[in-house]
């Protein structure tokens, strides 16, 4: 008899613990990036990436392929890392893709080529879900011709589109685009209040975000999408977009 109790209050013992397990897996924060701040000088948006060189990379390889696993060739077909920094006026990105063919497009077609692609939400919600809101930004930053040809009707500069909100002029986005060996890098500078943010950032403020790189290797028709939250894409949802934090100088988030 007090061998049963003991092996029920064990059996007990075993299944709370794996309750509490699973409630705190299920607890358990999304992704939190830090966007560390950046002293001056700020970065330059030239494509010269060595005032990048001490901040962390977030790193994009095959569990980031998100959309069209099944036309993703490898690393080298799409892979790449992204960094950010902030300062009081600007947000900055880097990214650096490998991508072995490269098409692009201007405008609103450049979502179905080869781009690097934003999603920064203003007002982030710890563990919200449902479908984005209007206030969400969705930006677009096409690398443009690799090999300029002189010619002012074929070649394309790098440029920044917003899919969200429509109508929002870009124009004071800057950004620069470098060719490489294996593929390209972007850099881009956004004022805060293109991306909703209206009072002065400070250490500690939370957004929402997702980063993403695009390829197409047949021109317009996007073939593979990565992310880095590394979840199925099922479209724009508050439960894929990622937690980021503004940190000091140190990108330690406390």
């Amino acid at each position: 008899m007090k061998n049963n109790k003991t092996a029920n209050l064990l059996k007990t013992t075993v299944l709370l613990s794996l309750m509490l397990l699973q409630a705190a897996y299920a607890a358990e924060p999304s992704l939190v990036f830090a966007c560390p701040l950046k002293p001056d000088p700020p970065p330059v948006i030239d494509g010269d990436i060595r005032e990048w060189e001490r901040l962390p990379a977030f790193e994009v390889e095959e569990k980031n392929v998100t959309w069209g696993k099944a036309k993703w060739e490898g690393e080298e077909d799409l892979s790449g890392s992204f960094k950010v920094c902030y300062d009081s006026n600007y947000f900055y990105l880097l990214a650096e893709v490998v991508d072995e063919k490269i098409t692009i497009a201007g405008g609103k077609e450049m979502f179905r080529c080869d781009h690097v692609e934003m999603t920064f939400v203003p007002r982030y919600e710890e563990n919200a879900k449902g479908p984005m809101e209007s206030d969400w930004r969705i930006i677009a930053f096409s690398p443009g011709t690799q090999q300029p040809t002189g010619d002012i009707f074929s070649d394309l500069s790098a440029e920044a589109y917003f899919a969200a909100p429509s109508e929002t002029d870009s124009s004071s986005v800057d950004v620069a685009s470098m060719p490489r060996e294996d593929g390209y890098l972007i850099e881009a500078r956004i004022p805060w209040k293109l991306l909703g943010v209206t009072k002065r950032p400070e250490i500690g403020d939370v957004f929402g975000f997702d980063l993403h790189l695009s390829d197409s290797d047949s021109g317009l028709d996007q073939e593979t999408l990565t992310s880095l939250n590394p979840t199925k894409w099922r479209g724009r949802q508050k439960e894929n977009i990622l937690k980021l934090v503004l940190t000091g100088t140190d990108g330690i988030i406390k």
